[in-house]
C-alpha cells in the first residue's frame, strides 16, 4: 500500500482550518475599528464577532480592545481644543486693537486732508490778496503823479494798502500754524501705527509724598524717537526767563554717562503746556530712563545739577504693539 494519497489527503485538509483562522482575524479587526470609532456594530456584525470570540477562545487569541489609546487621543483632543480656543480669544483681541487703531488712523488721515485744503484756501487768498497790493500800489504811484489826484483819494488807498498788509500777514501767519499743525498730525500718525510704542504718563511726588504741579506724557518709539509734552513746568503768571527745563536719559545701573536730550519749549502757553522732540536712534538705544532738571538759563549746562522735578522709565515692554 502506498503512503502518497494519504499526504494528499493532509495538505488539502490544511487549506479550509487557515482560511477560517483568516477570516476570524479579519472579523476581529474590523469589530476593534468600529469599536474604536465609537460606532454601534450592526447585528450581523455581533454576530460575526461573537463567532470571532469563539473561535479566537479557541485557538487562544485575545481579540478585546486596547482602551489605552483611545482615552490618549481623548486627552490630546481636549488638549488641542484648549489651544485653539485661546489662540481665537487672542485672534480677537488682537482684531479688536488693530479695528481702533484703523479708525484714529482713518480720523487723523481726514483731519490732515481737511488741512491741506485749507492750507490751499489760504494760498490762494494770499496770492489774491498780493495781486490786490499791486494793484493799488501801481495806482497809488499813478495817481501821485496826476494832478487830478486828491489828498483824501490818496489817504483812502494808503489806508486801504496798510490794511491788506495787514491782512496778509494775518493770513501767513494762519498758514504758518497750519502748515506746523499738518507736520504734528503726520507725527502723530506715525506714533499712532508704530509697532513698538510706549505712552508714559508721568506723576512725580516731592519729599513728603505729595503729588507735584509738574506732570508729563512721553510717546517713545523704540530705536526712533520721543516726544515728551510736560505740563505745569512753571506758573504761567509767573514765567522767569532765567530758568530752563532740561531733559536727560541714562541708563540705570550703568557707568555711561548722563546724555542731554535738549530743553523744553513751550508749546501752549494758555494751556501751561511744553514739549521736546529727540530723535536720535544711536542716544536712545543707551537709554531706559528720562527725568527733567530745572537749570540755570544763565549758564551753559552740560551736565544735570538743579532740581530733579521728572522721572520715567522706558524699560518695559510696549503698551501700544
Amino acid at each position: 500500500m502506498s503512503r502518497k494519497p494519504d499526504s494528499t489527503v493532509r495538505k488539502r485538509n490544511r487549506f479550509p482550518v487557515f482560511a477560517s483562522i483568516g477570516t476570524v482575524a479579519a472579523l476581529a479587526l474590523i469589530v476593534s475599528f468600529l469599536r474604536f470609532r465609537g460606532h454601534e456594530p450592526s447585528l450581523p456584525a455581533r454576530d460575526h464577532f461573537s463567532a470571532s470570540q469563539t473561535t479566537a477562545a479557541a485557538t487562544g487569541t485575545n481579540s478585546q480592545p486596547n482602551e489605552v489609546p483611545d482615552t490618549r487621543l481623548r486627552g490630546q483632543l481636549a488638549s488641542a481644543r484648549a489651544e485653539l480656543n485661546a489662540v481665537d480669544a487672542k485672534i480677537r483681541v488682537q482684531t479688536s486693537e488693530l479695528t481702533s487703531v484703523t479708525k484714529a488712523k482713518d480720523t487723523l488721515n481726514s483731519r490732515v486732508a481737511d488741512i491741506e485744503r485749507e492750507n490751499a484756501g489760504l494760498l490762494a487768498d494770499k496770492a489774491q490778496l498780493e495781486a490786490r497790493i499791486t494793484q493799488l500800489q501801481e495806482e497809488f504811484e499813478k495817481s501821485r503823479s496826476e494832478k487830478n489826484a486828491g489828498d483824501v483819494a490818496m489817504a483812502l488807498q494808503d489806508t486801504e494798502i496798510r490794511e491788506l498788509r495787514k491782512k496778509v500777514a494775518d493770513q501767513t501767519e494762519a498758514l504758518g500754524r497750519q502748515q506746523e499743525f499738518a507736520a504734528k498730525a503726520g507725527d502723530v500718525r506715525e506714533l499712532v501705527v508704530a509697532r513698538n510704542l510706549h505712552i508714559i504718563d508721568v506723576h512725580d511726588r516731592d519729599g513728603d509724598g505729595k503729588s507735584q504741579r509738574a506732570s508729563g506724557r512721553i510717546f517713545y518709539t523704540e530705536g526712533k524717537s520721543l516726544i515728551f509734552y510736560a505740563y505745569d513746568l512753571a506758573d504761567p503768571r509767573k514765567v522767569d526767563a532765567r530758568l530752563s527745563f532740561h531733559v536727560w536719559g541714562e541708563r540705570l545701573g550703568a557707568e555711561k554717562p548722563i546724555q542731554s536730550l535738549g530743553i523744553f519749549h513751550t508749546d501752549d502757553v494758555s494751556d501751561g503746556r511744553w514739549v521736546l522732540t529727540f530723535d536720535d536712534p544711536h542716544v536712545l538705544a543707551q537709554i531706559d530712563s528720562v527725568f527733567v532738571t530745572v537749570e540755570s538759563s544763565r549758564k551753559t549746562v552740560k551736565e544735570p545739577g538743579g532740581r530733579k522735578i521728572l522721572f520715567a522709565f522706558l524699560g518695559d515692554k510696549p503698551n501700544h504693539p
